[in-house]
């Protein structure tokens, strides 16, 4: 009779696998210079609005040949140069590429704002679809998981010394403003900016008690909150800007004296990113919206940081890698894998068999701690002061 994983040879070199891979984490902890930071979340990543990602998705299929002849061309947004290496095609039709001189990850050719705008103009029923979207991020299940999330954020400045109770806050990139009701939960005067004027007006109907301003990240005036800011925060933003050292160079110029910038961003050291590349469900140039057109390590963040002047205090990295993913794209069974392409299939919703469901059980959460331990989870995390 054939063995399986529940017998007990199979749980225990199962088990000795795991504790040798939590081990090398703890090791590898130790040996970076970080300490007394947070132990890094192993939670999974949370993953985005399925439904509204399927309509959009149809819509940009049957469009998007029209508006990736609209494209422009950019430099590196790291260091400027315009030699970049063809990297690997996304599945929703862009290019990322490698810069030969700074080793930045990027899509050099996107579609600009203007042209997003005109596009969402001709897209049947996208303003009642985006309502949708919205509304959802209102639920009290979005609200929870926000709040707790942001929290732990927040749990970050206070271990650097930085008290949310009476700073001034101010968020680029708010959406629904979840992040500044969470500041605000603390004791924050919070303001936000927002570049897309749907997001801005549903704040002011559905969260009035809100302060948020229309404007892009490149481009905002700090000027009219009134005086600078202690904290300057960009969650999920520093992605999708056309210009991101501008970015972060405006969002030096808003900070008080000592003030600090967080940020959390995709992570480009990701397997996931890195293994599936066109596979991964979050490499993709956009299809409502201009999408992930840069990604950075640990490293190339710092040089960007440091490029506008802010030093970086702290940097870590969060959420788990979906091994099943990993184990779907070595096997070739890519109709099961997360991406662009499967989004209308129900394939990739299927749990795994039960001797792979056994091997991810047991070995999930120590590669966990340990790509987080290397600094290479899915989401990174960083602060930085105004020098």
């Amino acid at each position: 009779m054939p063995s399986s994983w529940a017998d007990n040879d199979g749980v225990a070199a199962l088990r000795a696998a795991a504790e040798s891979l939590s081990a090398l984490a703890t090791a590898a902890a130790e040996r970076r210079d970080d300490s007394g930071a947070p132990a890094p979340s192993v939670g999974e990543l949370p993953l985005q609005d399925l439904p509204a990602h399927l309509y959009f998705a149809r819509m940009w299929e049957e469009r998007r040949l029209t508006y990736l002849s609209r494209r422009v061309h950019r430099r590196c947004p790291l260091c400027d140069d315009q030699s970049p290496i063809a990297w690997f095609a996304t599945q929703d039709g862009y290019e990322y590429a490698i810069c030969d001189r700074c080793t930045m990850v990027y899509i050099p050719d996107i579609v600009p704002l203007d042209v997003w705008d005109t596009y969402f103009r001709d897209l049947p029923n996208a303003s009642t679809r985006l309502r949708e979207q919205l509304l959802r991020t209102t639920t009290d299940a979005a609200v929870q998981a926000n709040r707790t999330r942001f929290r732990r954020y927040f749990s970050i400045l206070s271990d650097h010394g930085i008290v949310l109770d009476g700073a001034r806050l101010l968020d680029i990139g708010s959406s629904t403003g979840a992040a500044l009701e969470a500041a605000a939960e603390v004791g924050a005067h919070a303001f936000g900016i927002e570049g897309l004027v749907e997001a801005v007006e549903f704040c002011r109907v559905h969260r009035p008690e809100l302060q948020i301003a229309l404007g892009h990240a490149e481009s905002f005036d700090h000027a009219q909150f009134g005086r600078r800011f202690d904290v300057v925060t960009m969650w999920e933003t520093l992605e999708h800007t056309v210009n991101p050292r501008q970015a972060l160079a405006n969002a030096r110029e808003a900070l008080a004296p000592g003030g600090v910038v967080m940020v959390s961003l995709p992570n480009a050291r990701n397997v996931q990113f890195s293994m599936l590349r066109d596979y991964c469900f979050f490499a993709y140039g956009g299809y409502q919206g201009i999408g992930h057109v840069n990604f950075f390590t640990p490293d190339t963040l710092r040089r960007a940081f440091e490029s506008v002047g802010l030093e970086l205090l702290h940097v870590e990295t969060e959420f788990a890698t979906d091994w099943r993913q990993i184990a779907y794209y070595v096997q070739h069974r890519f109709s099961r894998i997360h991406c662009y392409r499967n989004l209308g299939r129900s394939d990739f919703a299927q749990s795994p068999e039960p001797e792979l469901a056994v091997v991810l059980n047991w070995l999930s959460p120590a590669l966990t701690k340990l790509e987080n331990s290397l600094l290479a989870g899915p989401i990174m995390i960083a602060l930085a002061k105004r020098g």
